[in-house]
């Protein structure tokens, strides 16, 4: 249990380590996340909302080498004394012992409900705010500890070309789907803010968006793909910022991508 919350919260979301088609080369992807947590001074924490990578999945000797030098990085934070926390996504479900005994992060649910700057947050990646029975059928299964088995007889290689193979084949469906599936995220953060939740943080819309909700707030994360968006907490606010390449910026309108 932490004793005293740090001055500053950070939030990302959806960065896809690994990603088989992305806008950037991967060593320009982990570059620009990179420059943001070297950024992060102490009396800082930060909360990673699920999709740090693109694929995950933790084999007995093995693990994903995609993101490396992101994950070295985040093991930096926590001896600092920054504390780093993760959440899984949709791609990344499978998060695993690797990460909390060897790298030091803290491995929470998703969605999780926080006490930060007296506030009461809700925090999850966002991929449950509507759920289609495939989603649930699918969720239930890839989570069983069969599944699980199952998969770690695959050899590594195979099985991160098989999780590369579905990422895409699911990215390619969400496609589909037309922007204004905002308001799902709207709707969700209505109801839990007339039941008492205060921020709702969440991800995987890969779109930014800071709304005032009655008295609260929800703030959806966007994604280090392209437009390198992270949430900032301090003193009880929270808003939407824009990572430069040496600097933050408050994102004060519409994203453009």
């Amino acid at each position: 249990m932490r004793l005293s919350l740090p001055k500053r919260i950070y939030f990302i979301s959806d960065v896809h380590l690994g990603v088989p088609h992305g806008k950037r080369t991967p060593d320009e992807h982990q570059d620009a996340l990179i420059s943001f947590l070297r950024h992060i001074e102490a009396d800082s924490s930060l909360y990673i909302v699920g999709d740090l990578f693109d694929f995950w999945f933790e084999y007995r000797s093995s693990v994903p080498t995609s993101g490396a030098r992101v994950v070295f990085e985040l093991y930096g934070l926590v001896q600092r004394g920054i504390p780093v926390s993760i959440l899984p996504g949709n791609h990344d479900i499978w998060l695993g012992r690797y990460l909390s005994n060897e790298v030091g992060l803290e491995l929470l649910p998703s969605p999780t409900d926080l006490t930060l700057h007296g506030k009461r947050v809700h925090l999850t990646h966002g991929d449950e705010f509507n759920p289609s029975l495939s989603f649930t059928v699918s969720r239930a299964i890839l989570k069983s500890p069969l599944c699980i088995r199952l998969f770690r007889l695959l050899h590594p290689d195979i099985g991160v070309w098989l999780g590369r193979l579905t990422s895409g084949a699911s990215d390619a469906k969400a496609r589909v789907h037309p922007r204004d599936d905002r308001r799902v995220y709207e709707s969700a953060a209505d109801r839990l803010i007339q039941n008492g939740t205060d921020i709702v943080v969440c991800g995987h819309y890969h779109h930014g968006i800071e709304l005032d909700i009655y008295d609260g707030k929800l703030i959806v994360l966007g994604n280090w793909l392209r437009s390198d968006t992270y949430g900032l907490m301090e003193d009880g606010e929270i808003r939407l910022m824009r990572w430069k390449g040496d600097r933050g910026e408050t994102v004060t309108g519409p994203l453009t991508e």
